[in-house]
């Protein structure tokens, strides 16, 4: 009987879902008809907090489908397809196509206009902030909130980002790129005169990146393996806790150790709620899972989460003597007090200046965390991607390298005492400018930029086509797409690699950024895009940058000294998103590029490590063009696992296979001759 009432449960269920998806095809494809825009089906909608989950289980099935039956619509399934699939599907279909599926309709987005759109259209199309909350493990923030709530955490948060805490960042850039070589030099069969070898950059990478945001951002001081404080008057007291090499206190790991724990594993948090999470631990009073995973993510959040407070406290008590700390952005103060707490652990009240609470305590704690989330995995990920990229274009490299030496000619050997901001402008404006923008065209940390929109909407398409959106349809800017456009991006007729391919967008060309005085282009993407919403620009959305293919440029484009970075279209360029809710941490992360990558380059050359086809003896007996044949295929191996085997549930980086690296001073390079 009870075997009987189940199956007749499971048809009555079954048939209602085939009847729900035929409904919902039907509705959803009689609305994709009618905007206007080129549309495919598939079965899966693509969006929605089940795309993940069930890519990983639908996707192999789906594959050992007749190819006849999947073409137009596999791909998409792929959670990194926008990665995988760059320009192509939008050269296929238009850069504006819809996916629908009989749950959803999906609009994958690569045209600048469209995406400027929809970006600066903050009511019509918002932010679906439940995709971010494994970024809210310490409370909500700038990231995973929305409307009012938003203007408030973005009102308090953008203070501290200013030139006076973008100067601090930079003397700490400098200062930590030095030390990431030093690190280097001190390993086993490194040294600055023989050479440092770097199976995978990444870890030293994101260590200058946190050190740098978690000094130059909260005035901790971290400290490198192997370094110690030269003066014990650098850390102030109560702060010797966040930099120890050991746990103190009640704490089990240090604070570097739990932070670096909570970075890289905080996708477990997503897995498991903190209550599950807590329950599986073995100290709890529940249930434990035996994984040695979970338990390391627990004791890294609860330490992690007993150092916040105890940072927060310090800087409460800062807040309330009004005294400002040096060297420092004061990142957590303008929380503090945005928060109108008047005894919240502390026996004083805040300055008289504080009305009325904004945030809360667990929006301070938030805040925190993401700041030093994506202050530091971001730029860890252009460190290290830039590194390869001048390692893969050796022309590239020297040009910069011969670009520094006529820059710098003027200032101090030591780049510790580089001035800002004047030294910036100049290198950001040069040929390193121009490098690192082409890393970020081309490897940006996100793939893909969710928004959904509220009713059906409007828009213009570039060729003043108007298009009806279906209301609440799921869409994404695909930044590979739009950064690899052929429409916006000056370009070669040829790849440098595959001479099949009909531009070299794919290609690391720095020299496409670079254009004479007569090229200029007087608009182009805003930092934040707040500027151009709040005093209603309107501009014809055909507004373009300029176009010329590199072919067309002349010799004087290649002239540092005459010559500006290219502007793209606005919405072209989006490594930093756009619109108002773009990357408040951009110059900052700027800054840090700049002052990294000069601090290095100035003296030191990055090539690939080939010492899997070849040892260095052995290279360095050979002809050139022997030497040529081992490099190129050092460069067809980085070049396949850059293109085949990157990935990552929040920033795109190196999976198992990575990229070696052979550092070395000036003039000690292995394969100088070998452009």
């Amino acid at each position: 009987m009870f075997g009987r009432l189940c199956a007749t449960a499971f048809v009555a269920w079954f048939l209602w879902f085939v009847f729900d998806a035929v409904r919902g095809f039907r509705r959803n494809s009689k609305a994709a008809k009618e905007s206007g825009l080129e549309w495919v089906v598939a079965p899966q909608f693509i969006g929605g907090m089940l795309f993940l989950p069930l890519s990983f289980i639908l996707l192999p099935i789906f594959r050992r489908l007749p190819t006849g039956w999947t073409d137009s619509w596999l791909r998409f399934l792929d959670t990194l397809w926008a990665y995988h699939e760059l320009y192509a599907p939008f050269a296929r279909y238009g850069d504006n196509f819809l996916v629908v599926s009989p749950w959803g309709v999906y609009m994958a987005n690569a045209s600048p206009s469209v995406i400027h759109q929809i970006a600066t259209r903050r009511t019509d199309w918002v932010k679906p902030v439940e995709h971010y909350s494994v970024v809210e493990q310490f409370g909500a923030n700038v990231i995973t909130t929305e409307g009012s709530t938003w203007r408030d955490h973005r009102k308090v948060s953008s203070g501290s980002f200013n030139e006076r805490s973008n100067a601090v960042v930079w003397k700490e850039s400098i200062r930590q790129a030095q030390e990431m070589v030093k690190s280097w030099s001190r390993r086993e069969g490194n040294s600055e005169e023989k050479g440092m070898w770097l199976h995978d950059v990444y870890p030293d990478a994101a260590t200058t990146s946190l050190h740098i945001i978690s000094r130059s951002g909260f005035g901790v001081k971290l400290l490198w393996p192997g370094e110690d404080l030269e003066d014990e008057n650098e850390v102030e007291d109560g702060y010797e806790r966040f930099t120890s090499h050991e746990p103190t206190g009640s704490h089990t790991m240090t604070f570097k150790e739990s932070m670096n724990t909570m970075l890289r594993d905080i996708i477990w948090m997503g897995v498991f709620s903190k209550k599950w999470l807590g329950r599986f631990h073995p100290l709890s009073t529940g249930f434990w899972l035996p994984f040695k995973r979970t338990k390391r993510v627990w004791e890294g959040y609860t330490n992690f989460n007993a150092y916040l407070h105890e940072l927060l406290d310090l800087k409460k008590a800062s807040t309330v003597k009004g005294l400002a700390e040096k060297d420092t952005l004061d990142l957590m103060v303008p929380l503090i007090t945005a928060t109108g707490s008047r005894n919240d652990g502390i026996n004083k009240p805040f300055p008289p200046s504080v009305n009325e609470p904004i945030l809360s305590t667990t929006d301070i704690l938030g805040n925190a965390f993401i700041f030093l989330f994506a202050g530091h995995e971001t730029t860890a990920n252009s460190i290290t991607f830039l590194l390869i990229f001048l390692a893969l274009n050796l022309s590239a490299q020297r040009r910069l390298q011969s670009t520094l030496d006529t820059l710098l000619a003027s200032q101090p050997d030591n780049p510790a005492e580089w001035p800002y901001p004047s030294l910036f402008n100049t290198l950001g404006n040069s040929y390193l400018g121009a490098c690192i923008n082409e890393q970020l065209r081309l490897i940006a940390s996100v793939t893909m930029i969710p928004k959904r929109c509220v009713g059906p909407q409007t828009l213009v398409l570039d060729d003043g086509k108007a298009v009806k959106v279906p209301g609440n349809t799921f869409q994404h800017f695909c930044v590979p797409g739009v950064h690899r456009n052929p429409k916006v991006w000056p370009h070669a007729s040829t790849s440098l690699r595959d001479k099949s391919k009909n531009n070299d967008l794919d290609d690391f060309v720095p020299e496409r950024w670079l254009l004479s005085s007569d090229q200029k282009v007087t608009r182009g993407t805003n930092d934040d895009g707040e500027k151009e919403e709040e005093e209603g620009e309107n501009e014809d959305e055909g507004t373009k940058g300029h176009k010329k293919t590199i072919d067309e440029l002349n010799d004087s484009a290649m002239d540092i000294g005459s010559s500006t970075l290219f502007n793209p279209p606005r919405g072209a360029f989006i490594a930093f998103s756009h619109g108002p809710r773009a990357c408040l941490g951009r110059r900052f992360a700027m800054v840090e590029l700049v002052a990294v990558i000069a601090a290095i380059a100035k003296d030191y050359s990055v090539e690939l490590d080939t010492r899997e086809f070849a040892s260095e003896e052995e290279v360095r007996g050979m002809r050139e063009e022997e030497r040529k044949e081992v490099y190129g295929k050092a460069e067809e191996r980085a070049w396949r696992i850059l293109e085949r085997e990157l990935g990552g549930l929040v920033t795109l980086q190196l999976l198992e296979r990575k990229v070696p690296l052979r550092v070395c001073r000036r003039g000690r390079e292995v394969f100088g001759d070998v452009l």
